[in-house]
């Protein structure tokens, strides 16, 4: 008598509170087992994982199972399943078709129950988890859905400041661009709503984080390795071309990684719409070390200026700083003006003509000036498959750790409770027309932790139940790709010292 029930064993358990099928002590496990714990309110039961080609699907389904013989009603109200651990796991929880491979013996995992939402889209809808971005006025936090269990980005911003800057058309224009973005490297959007004092973008969680905060973890990379993200980028460039799109702020910070290692392209607060091949734009803009000499010069500027950054970003990956970089903010503009690039020699010849062409101080004489084909045409870019990148048929070549944080360490400790996260009421003074919906607009948006995937999921995974087992093609390689970077401590010293604000 007195005992707390959650520290009973399995055996003294009530029939109630047990698992349909009784599950093996964690250590009579056999080598190629593992136990995962599924811990729910004041009640912890293993569950035997008999191998890791099961899927996070059948994990869910599972839980359910068990929670539901404790409380039927409990049961129905699970929404997701949590790690408590990284935003990496949380993620790789929710693809439902993922296998079990990224967890370990005697890992927790936590069901979400779903909670109510008002009916209105607003902060209250949310459950802020952390900080992981902070700009020149805007923070971004992970957060999960209450109704839903999904993980997004949130992205807020002061209205005072944003009044009080002047910033409002390019607030509104950021909006208004990542509501027509449909390409697999560039960042969702799914909502925009306001409160009395702010703006939130609700855009697609990448836990894989800046490539910025990758690339100087390791230093730079290999020819081969940034031949990838260039690719990559490279095509977010031309669709963002396509639709009249200047982009004008490329730069590592700005290029995030999602569970995989491929790249989203995210914040087009300096983004131009409407501009052609030969259109022209006269506002001064960029992030210093990026800026092109035009845009130093006069700010007359077109769509060669993201040809510029792109060889500024290529040079930046292949040497570990950008062309020209000065931790004075003003010898460093006069070296982009004037002095010419010099290039390692440990560049390969099809890398330096590719840097010479793209980093051309007159635009007319960049490559790209006539149209995207001239860069692709190179001998650095001739054996590029452009469809399969596109179809992301091409593998990472760095893949984000998913059981630790990818964030930058600066954001550990900022608290999610200031006034950033308050005052969830609607109001739209001075911001009319910034909300949005993905679901309302009848966007084809795909949120792929979305449970109304999870039926069909379940459907397959019941199988698995009786076969023990469920096999899945893609994952077959996930063990020996989870990476990891240490810190070169010296890099870090100097590199950090890299002005991140926009001018």
């Amino acid at each position: 008598m007195g005992q707390d029930e959650s520290t009973l064993s399995y055996t003294q358990r009530p029939q109630s509170m047990r698992p349909t099928n009784k599950p093996k002590k964690p250590d009579a496990l056999k080598e190629d087992t593992k136990s995962l714990i599924i811990s729910s309110h004041s009640y912890s039961f293993p569950l035997i994982i008999p191998d890791d080609t099961l899927t996070c699907g059948w994990l869910l389904s599972e839980s359910i199972r068990i929670i539901a013989d404790i409380n039927s009603e409990l049961a129905q109200q699970v929404v997701a399943l949590s790690s408590g651990k990284s935003e990496g796991l949380d993620c790789w929880l929710l693809l439902y078709e993922r296998t079990l491979v990224a967890f370990k013996n005697n890992d927790k995992i936590i069901p979400i129950f779903a909670e109510k939402v008002p009916e209105r889209m607003s902060l209250a809808h949310f459950t802020l988890l952390k900080v992981i971005g902070k700009g020149g006025f805007s923070y971004v936090t992970a957060a999960r859905k209450k109704d839903t269990g999904q993980l997004f980005a949130i992205k807020t911003m002061s209205k005072a400041f944003v009044l009080g800057e002047g910033k409002t058309e390019q607030i509104m224009i950021e909006k208004e661009i990542l509501m027509k973005m449909k390409h697999p490297f560039i960042v969702s959007m799914y909502w925009a709503f306001q409160s009395v004092s702010k703006l939130y973008l609700v855009l697609e969680l990448c836990p894989g984080g800046e490539l910025f905060y990758h690339l100087h973890n390791i230093g730079r990379f290999t020819e081969e390795q940034a031949k990838f993200y260039f690719s990559e980028v490279m095509l977010a460039l031309e669709y963002l071309h396509n639709m009249r799109i200047i982009y004008r702020d490329l730069k590592p910070e700005n290029i995030l990684l999602d569970i995989d290692g491929h790249i989203r392209v995210t914040d087009f607060g300096l983004s131009k719409q409407n501009i052609s091949l030969r259109g022209r734009s006269y506002s001064i803009c960029g992030s210093p070390e990026y800026m092109a000499p035009e845009m130093l010069l006069s700010g007359e500027h077109g769509p060669s200026v993201d040809f510029y950054t792109l060889g500024a970003l290529l040079y930046e990956m292949l040497t570990g700083l950008p062309p020209y970089y000065d931790k004075s903010r003003s010898k460093m503009q006069w070296k982009i003006i004037n002095e010419d690039l010099e290039i390692p020699n440990y560049i390969s010849k099809a890398g330096k003509d590719l840097l010479s062409g793209l980093l051309q101080k007159k635009p007319e004489n960049r490559l790209g000036f006539n149209g995207i084909e001239e860069i692709k045409s190179t001998e650095f870019c001739r054996k590029i498959n452009w469809e399969a990148f596109y179809t992301k048929k091409v593998k990472p070549p760095l893949r984000p750790h998913i059981r630790a944080s990818n964030f930058d360490p600066e954001y550990k400790d900022m608290k999610i409770d200031n006034e950033y996260f308050t005052e969830p009421v609607y109001s739209d003074v001075g911001f009319e027309g910034f909300e949005y919906d993905y679901k309302i607009e009848g966007e084809e948006i795909k949120i792929q932790n979305d449970m109304s995937n999870y039926s069909s999921v379940i459907n397959t995974t019941t199988v698995s139940l009786n076969n023990s087992r469920l096999k899945n093609t893609e994952d077959s390689r996930e063990k020996s790709e989870v990476w990891s970077t240490e810190i070169s401590r010296n890099d870090e010293q100097l590199l950090r010292s890299k002005t991140k604000n926009k001018s």
